[in-house]
């Protein structure tokens, strides 16, 4: 039934035989049967698709690794990808990257930020406390010797040593105060303040000060019971600080504005003072750490003032601004309203 033609094995024999069991008819309807056919077909279509799908896979592994060697070589030499001619994979891929790089550049330079920073509060923290310790040593170094005159200019150089020894404690003070804000461990007392009550309150406190400067605080409340939820202590520190700084460096016409409002789901508080103005260039910095606007640092302030301020602002979820024209500076604090 079989013979052996070339070393290949030919089934002739089978046919023929086949063909002598069930007639060439049988035979002719089997071989050519539809179903055998669409088998062939299918067979055939299965051998081309799975040889493209080899194909394909080689030249789309060609095409990742060339894109993925464009990606490392971009991202060795800190540039952008085109993302156009990538595959959706390596887009999605590149893109994720990409969004990584940016935060880590992010952190980066926010580290680098708090890096400078800390350089800056160590500078300034040294060379505010070092002037009023070298007044204080020379004064007493003064007295030490028995340079003094008499009674008189001995009382003289001891105030001066008093008055320096009370501004290095404020510094102190205010130094503290300040990180402590700054501090996401330090927790506010939440109490329901009257903002307008707390005002009066702090308008009697200053009254003697301000006559005698000469000034007059004058109130201007366009509402009553404006109710906040905050630090009640912190929120007086706030105004202390701004009452102070407008006694400091108002000087013309004799008064300082106290203005209370509500607007919208805000309790907005102003406070006015009139004299020289801020230079528009110093106003985007004042709440800033050790920021004066007179850059001879003869201002008797600290520095911390308006920076303390902004910390107490921030952490009750409020906005503090400062604008300066016409001889005329007004501090405007915002502060969430309480919801009844």
């Amino acid at each position: 039934m079989l013979s052996i033609r070339d070393d290949s094995v030919v089934l002739r024999g089978l046919n023929d035989s086949f063909i002598d069991l069930f007639g060439r008819g049988k035979y002719n309807n089997i071989v050519e049967s539809p179903t055998l056919i669409l088998a062939k077909y299918v067979l055939l279509i299965f051998m081309a698709w799975f040889v493209f799908y080899l194909f394909y896979r080689f030249m789309r592994g060609r095409a990742l690794k060339n894109q993925l060697r464009t990606i490392n070589f971009a991202l060795g030499t800190d540039r952008a990808v085109d993302t156009s001619s990538l595959v959706p994979e390596i887009r999605e891929l590149e893109t994720n990257i990409e969004k990584m790089r940016a935060r880590q550049k992010n952190l980066m330079e926010q580290e680098q930020e708090a890096q400078q920073a800390k350089n800056d509060l160590i500078t300034n923290v040294s060379h505010d406390l070092r002037t009023p310790l070298t007044s204080i040593l020379g004064y007493l170094s003064y007295i030490h010797d028995d340079r003094y005159r008499d009674e008189v200019e001995l009382k003289y150089y001891t105030d001066l040593v008093y008055d320096k020894a009370r501004h290095l404690h404020k510094l102190i003070d205010d130094l503290f105060s300040y990180t402590r804000l700054e501090s996401p461990d330090y927790l506010l007392a939440k109490d329901r303040l009257d903002m307008v009550e707390l005002l009066r309150q702090l308008v009697l406190e200053f009254d003697g000060l301000a006559r005698e400067k000469g000034t007059e605080i004058v109130e201007l409340y366009q509402a009553e019971n404006l109710l906040v939820n905050g630090d009640g202590n912190q929120i007086m520190r706030l105004f202390e600080n701004l009452f102070s700084n407008a006694l400091r460096y108002g000087s013309d016409s004799g008064k300082i504005e106290v203005a209370a409002r509500e607007e919208g789901d805000w309790a907005v508080i102003d406070v006015t003072n009139f004299g020289e103005e801020i230079p528009a260039l110093d106003l985007p910095h004042l709440f800033e750490r050790f920021y004066k606007v007179d850059k001879n640092r003869t201002t008797t302030g600290t520095g911390l003032g308006l920076a303390i301020s902004k910390s107490i602002v921030e952490r009750h979820g409020g906005l503090v601004t400062a604008t300066s024209k016409n001889r005329k500076t007004t501090f405007t604090v915002k502060l969430p309203l309480l919801n009844l």
